[in-house]
């Protein structure tokens, strides 16, 4: 059996590759970026996080659910300091009990003024 690709007009084309995706009630949203802001020249990881999370925000809606509906994340960060913007963006897009989160330095995002990315799973009730 194959899974439904959700449509998210608010995100970027994509490439080669699918940004949401739900199979029964999961959800699995690919990293996001914040190109906007990088193709600015906006290296700020609050511009870029906000943006993100904004991303995270629209998938969830455009599959049915919210942002409480996330269980997992995997923040990829280019510098550990970036993640004090992660912190104190994650109020504002969620209530505790807080989704599990894997946090990784990197040495680079594929592009060098990207500074974070994440991706999400959710479960749909």
């Amino acid at each position: 059996m194959g899974f439904q690709v959700i449509d998210v007009p608010d995100l970027p084309e994509p490439g080669q590759f699918s940004h949401v995706v739900k199979k029964g009630n999961f959800v699995f949203i690919s990293g996001q970026t914040a190109h906007p802001e990088a193709d600015a020249g906006q290296l700020d990881p609050m511009a870029q996080g906000k943006r993100i999370f904004d991303y995270l925000k629209a998938a969830m809606e455009a599959a049915g659910g919210n942002m409480g509906d996330i269980i997992k994340m995997n923040i990829f960060l280019t510098d550990g300091e970036q993640f004090s913007a992660i912190q104190e963006l994650r109020p504002r897009y969620f209530t505790p009990p807080y989704p599990a989160i894997t946090t990784v330095v990197v040495h680079s995002m594929v592009r060098r003024d990207l500074v974070m990315e994440i991706e999400a799973t959710a479960i749909l009730d």
